[in-house]
């Protein structure tokens, strides 16, 4: 595979071309001369834009879901839920571990004490 290297005079003009929508009203509001380099460029651009980006939780998420005071079990299953489909490859395990350990104290709690389902499909059949 061949790279091919421009030097940053030709990324400096190209880049600006390659914007449309809200990348090129950004671009147009830089006051000519601010920027120095390609690397400036490509700096602002990222911080501009990044905070665009959808979260991606992590299981930290998930552990951190808990049942609220006065929430009912499905609106709390429906939350943790919502809560899971961030998170990228998640774990059956953990992610029934972590329901179970989020719930307030009482009977669906001290039934998935006793027997705990192993895969999220049986988790919602039980609070179902």
């Amino acid at each position: 595979m061949t790279t091919l290297k421009l030097d940053e005079q030709f990324w400096c003009t190209y880049f600006p071309t390659t914007l449309d929508g809200n990348a090129g009203a950004w671009f147009k509001t830089l006051h000519p001369g601010s920027i120095n380099n390609f690397s400036q460029l490509k700096y602002l651009f990222l911080t501009n834009f990044m905070k665009l980006q959808k979260y991606k939780g992590d299981c930290n998420s998930i552990i951190g879901c808990k049942q609220k005071e006065g929430e009912t079990v499905k609106d709390y299953f429906a939350r943790f839920t919502k809560a899971t489909l961030d998170v990228p490859g998640h774990d059956e395990g953990l992610i029934v571990g972590a329901f179970t350990w989020g719930l307030l104290i009482g009977s669906l709690s001290q039934k998935l004490m006793g027997k705990q389902p192993h895969t999220s499909a049986e988790l919602k059949e039980r609070v179902e």
